[in-house]
């Protein structure tokens, strides 16, 4: 009779009896037929209406999703009942119970009950489902499954290529081309998936990308702007992306990292600028780095969960990350100007059309980005897409919104490839808009820049007489200005000198005039390793003196030879040789100057050997010897690691030493900046915001000077560094004091008296009380010295 109470307790009692099972299976196979025969039956009466609340009904699916691996023979059909539910009644489920059963599918899958490949279908139509939550469980899941099937070295091929076809299905279906329809709505989640994936380094194929790219054609605007700030900077989330926040959440439970033990940065960095310098906080600010960097790693699927832990070597990290090659999704893209071509129709028919009709009109930030990335294409593939560049004029005015924005990506879109006489009418358009007396200085140093930067990449794009015009204000008296012209004057002098007068191209650059200038589409091959030239120069000791006049060809007018890679002048160096000459008179002597020097560098190209390579030939004419050239050092030899990181070393010498008319104190500042911006990247700072890939950003147009980018504060070591620097090579303005410090030579305070003025002690009390002593008092201090001396034996 006890026994038969406590089995029907033990029907009714679910958790107690699915504790029983896991312990023993085989004791209560009996219980367990039951409660399948009681699912089972339940299901028939439950289709007949499958839009009413059925608590208990959801109860015995989670009791059997937890024991069925227990006997796999009888609930074999288990699992198929529950997908064919789900794909018959999924819009009319009530909520709760339809949550129910998708996590029973999880759980079978997490146990191998069930395969990728009849879940995973399903579970990307239940994106069409309107239940919040229920989509942001999908999305967890289906990552964090990805990402276990792809784990290591490992790649799951087949569910890969399954899952693409079918988000390209999803994102390509015509109910997802309704802004109203729920095929929008798993279309958008469809993207995320895929979009997360790529940034974890799961799928960095071309199909996944491709995918991506036929998001971007998409109707509604919320898709395709996902898809477009995704091309724009693939690494960075955005803040539309909608399963990012459940997804960091799973993954900080799964790796046993929670919000509130996750690491602030942040908030370390900012108290270790404000408190004050200690080795301890110094140490606190190292770790935390250290720990926040594993954590990015970690997310972004570099690190495995085993090397997670402090055991795991730093090498062993830098070794798997450099092991993941990683192409730009741009590349990966099949057919980029077909690509370009649609999204420029779209953003030309959002401009022309109107809304009359029905039609409908992207929003000017929605066509911003679009223009964004069409430049992007036009620049890394080098396309042909001449329409793009009239298109952009109408914006080229200082009045335009966002107009940094539009000269940033007209200069990205700009190539050698691109036509000049399509470039030439947009250069002169933003000359006359933006370079102009009656324009504000920030806008000057705009136009500026942006001629500059599309000069970069098309030197033909400017004409010579435009190119003199703007490069008269390098004297102008706003600094932003300054620079930016000068900057363009150091641009030219170092890619096509021909452009510049003569006076202006300095002494470097009148040297290295030679062949005829490149032509539009022209290209000359290297020959040989760029630099190899420099290891055949004398690196002992005794001919450092030789090998820096060797290296140091530049002359005072080269004060912008850094301007070249687009950094600005400062405004202390020299003008000396820029041919700023006010009477016609010194014009003249300035014209004659260089074009002796102008004949004397085409005399030094005409003979190979200078002055002393003709006497050399002479004299070898007459004795009947041969000369034969030297050949170069990599023609002879196979060029090893150690001379191409001493190349690199000689490359940045020459770098430094062209500069030597700038002070020690600037060149300290220089090199304080460009550590400021090699550490930016370990800040967390966005590709957008730190990358080095050759992009123009907005602050690039308006400039250092004008953009008011604030500079991280210096250390109190940087600031010491850079005061020592300042010191370099002005031994003979210092102190007095400093040069007895210095050789090690101290005075005492009485020998330092008896070198001073009396002037300067006179005023002392001591020196006060000796004139007012009396007859009496000089007596007894006479005495008392001659009884000194006396005792000392004089």
């Amino acid at each position: 009779m006890g026994r038969r109470v406590r089995s029907s307790n033990l029907l009714s009692n679910l958790p107690q009896l699915q504790n029983l099972i896991k312990r023993d299976p085989r004791s209560y196979e009996e219980e367990f037929s039951q409660q399948l025969q009681h699912f089972e039956s339940s299901l028939v009466i439950f289709e007949l209406k499958p839009d009413e609340e059925a608590k208990e009904f959801g109860d015995v699916i989670n009791f059997l999703s937890q024991v069925v691996r227990c006997y796999p023979e009888k609930s074999s059909r288990f699992p198929g009942q529950l997908i064919s539910l789900l794909e018959r009644h999924y819009p009319v489920l009530e909520a709760e119970l339809r949550k129910s059963i998708v996590q029973a599918l999880i759980l079978l899958r997490g146990r191998g009950v069930v395969s990728n490949e009849k879940v995973m279908p399903l579970f990307f139509t239940l994106f069409k489902c309107r239940d919040k939550k229920l989509r942001a469980l999908l999305y967890t899941h289906i990552v964090n499954n990805v990402k276990a099937a792809n784990r290591g070295k490992h790649r799951d091929h087949k569910l890969n290529k399954t899952l693409q076809g079918f988000m390209y299905t999803m994102i390509t279906a015509a109910d997802a081309q309704d802004k109203h329809g729920e095929g929008a709505i798993a279309a958008k989640k469809s993207l995320d998936v895929c979009i997360e994936l790529y940034r974890k380094r799961i799928w960095t194929d071309a199909k996944a990308v491709n995918v991506i790219v036929q998001a971007c054609f998409s109707p509604i605007n919320k898709v395709m702007v996902t898809a477009v700030q995704f091309f724009l900077n693939p690494q960075k989330k955005s803040s539309g992306d909608g399963g990012s926040d459940d997804d960091s959440d799973a993954e900080a439970e799964g790796s046993g990292m929670t919000k509130k033990n996750s690491v602030n940065l942040q908030l370390i960095q900012h108290q270790s600028s404000i408190n004050r310098k200690t080795r301890a906080r110094k140490r606190v600010l190292e770790r935390v780095t250290r720990t926040h960097k594993r954590e990015q790693a970690r997310r972004d699927g570099q690190l495995a969960d085993d090397d997670s832990s402090a055991a795991a070597s730093g090498g062993t990290r830098r070794r798997k990350a450099a092991a993941a090659v990683q192409f730009d999704a741009l590349s990966l893209v099949h057919d980029p100007q077909g690509f370009a071509e649609k999204l420029f129709g779209r953003v030309h028919h959002s401009a022309t059309a109107t809304k009359r009709g029905g039609s409908t009109v992207d929003r000017f930030e929605v066509r911003l980005i679009l223009l964004k990335l069409i430049s992007r294409l036009i620049g890394h593939h080098q396309l042909q897409l001449v329409a793009f560049y009239p298109f952009l004029q109408r914006y080229l005015q200082p009045h335009q919104l966002e107009v940094t924005q539009i000269l940033a990506l007209f200069a990205n879109g700009t190539h050698v490839f691109t036509p000049p006489d399509v470039l030439q009418p947009l250069v002169r358009a933003i000359a006359d808009n933006f370079v102009s007396d009656h324009c504000a200085p920030e806008v000057m140093c705009a136009g500026l820049n942006t001629i500059r930067a599309i000069s970069a990449r098309q030197p033909l794009a400017v004409e010579p007489d435009l190119l003199n015009d703007l490069i008269l204000y390098r004297k102008h008296k706003d600094k932003g200005v300054m620079m930016g012209a000068r900057s363009l004057l150091a641009l030219y002098r170092q890619i096509n000198p021909e452009m510049l007068h003569r006076r202006d191209r300095g002494r470097e650059a009148s040297q290295r005039l030679g062949g005829a200038p490149l032509r539009f589409g022209e290209q000359r091959p290297a020959e040989g390793v760029d630099g190899a030239e420099l290891l055949e120069l004398p690196s002992s000791s005794s001919e450092v003196d030789d090998s820096d006049a060797v290296l140091d060809s530049d002359d005072s007018d080269e004060d912008v030879s850094d301007e070249a890679a687009g950094e600005p002048l400062s405004e202390e160096d020299p003008e000396s040789d820029d041919g700023d000459i006010d009477d016609g008179e010194s014009i003249q002597g300035a014209e004659d100057e260089n074009s002796e020097l102008a004949s004397d560098s085409d005399g030094a190209r005409s003979d190979p050997g200078s002055d002393s390579g003709g006497l050399m030939a002479a004299i070898a004419e007459q004795s009947g010897v041969t000369l034969t050239a030297k050949k170069r050092v990599d023609m002879v030899r196979l060029l090893t690691d150690e001379d191409f990181s001493r190349i690199e070393q000689l490359k940045k010498r020459r770098r430094n030493e062209s500069s030597n008319n700038r002070s020690k104190k600037q060149k300290a500042d220089a090199s304080h900046l460009g550590d400021e911006k090699g550490d930016s990247g370990d800040d967390g700072l966005s590709a957008d915001e730190g990358d080095t890939d050759g992009l123009v950003k907005d602050w690039d147009i308006l400039g250092d000077y004008h953009s008011r980018r604030q500079r991280r504060k210096a250390t109190y070591d940087e600031r010491m560094e850079s005061i020592r620097a300042g010191r370099e090579g002005r031994e003979k303005f210092a102190s007095s004091k400093s040069k007895r410090d210095k050789g090690g030579v101290n005075l005492s305070n009485k020998q330092k008296r008896k070198t001073k003025d009396f002037k300067m002690i006179a005023h002392k009390r001591s020196i006060v009380s000796k004139g007012k002593r009396s007859l009496v008092q000089k007596r007894q201090e006479l005495r008392k010295h001659v009884i000194k001396q006396k005792k000392k034996g004089y």
